[in-house]
């Protein structure tokens, strides 16, 4: 799925509010996370938000996220940086939650930071970690990296917990959506999350090592049916 997206739209540049960075971006849009090189996304779901003609792109990959990620936050994407791009370090706002990184292409030459570990990552390989702790990411690989990213409810916390919280966020992003739509300046995430879907008028940003490529896209439908058996036999198990 995600190797047929390279033909498709929905890719958009992450961009955010002034407030998240002082790098403005060169088209106006927001600011950027990166000082150097570009960062693009494709969003699934965003602060449980349904991006609705992407997931009809991805349905498997929907499908996997909702049955076995356990009290999944709904807040997934396939995260593409370029050859030679550094993500500035960042925190997420809230420890209520935990991030999944997996790995999928070009990702060699790809690091991550969180707190004081550096790891550089390996495909097919998943990294769990808090984001509230400060973290950024280096890409020197050639090819570019994508990976899917995708948030869950922190352990620790009680379904009891959970409902609540999530009560309270689901009020929290309806009433900061409102607000957007008053807002004269466009500055918030709402307004530029959604005047960035068509900055992207092709892929080509998309570069690939072809021989990964096709390999990749040989095994996928193996390896798929392999995850999802395992992720099956586990859940049973539990």
């Amino acid at each position: 799925e995600l190797l047929s997206l390279r033909n498709q739209k929905g890719f958009q540049p992450y961009r955010g509010p002034s407030w998240i960075s002082n790098i403005k971006a060169k088209d106006g849009v927001g600011s950027v996370s990166t000082d150097s090189g570009d960062w693009n996304v494709f969003y699934l779901f965003l602060h449980d938000m349904k991006f609705d003609e992407n997931c009809k792109k991805c349905p498997k990959t929907v499908e996997i996220i909702e049955k076995y990620v356990p009290r999944q936050y709904h807040h997934t994407f396939f995260s593409a940086v370029s050859p030679n791009t550094h993500i500035m370090k960042h925190n997420g706002p809230t420890n209520k939650k935990l991030r999944i990184h997996l790995p999928l292409v070009g990702i060699e030459g790809s690091r991550l930071r969180v707190g004081k570990e550096t790891r550089y990552q390996e495909a097919g390989k998943c990294y769990v970690f808090d984001d509230s702790f400060e973290h950024e990411a280096w890409h020197d690989g050639s090819s570019t990296r994508i990976i899917l990213i995708c948030d869950m409810w922190h352990p620790d916390l009680s379904n009891e917990e959970v409902k609540f919280l999530n009560l309270i966020q689901k009020a929290k992003m309806k009433f900061e959506k409102n607000i957007s739509e008053h807002d004269p300046e466009k500055d918030n995430f709402y307004s530029i999350i959604d005047m960035s879907r068509d900055i992207l008028k092709s892929n080509d940003w998309w570069t690939v090592n072809e021989k990964e490529f096709a390999e990749m896209k040989k095994k996928s439908p193996k390896e798929l049916e392999e995850a999802t058996k395992k992720a099956e036999e586990e859940s049973q198990t539990n």
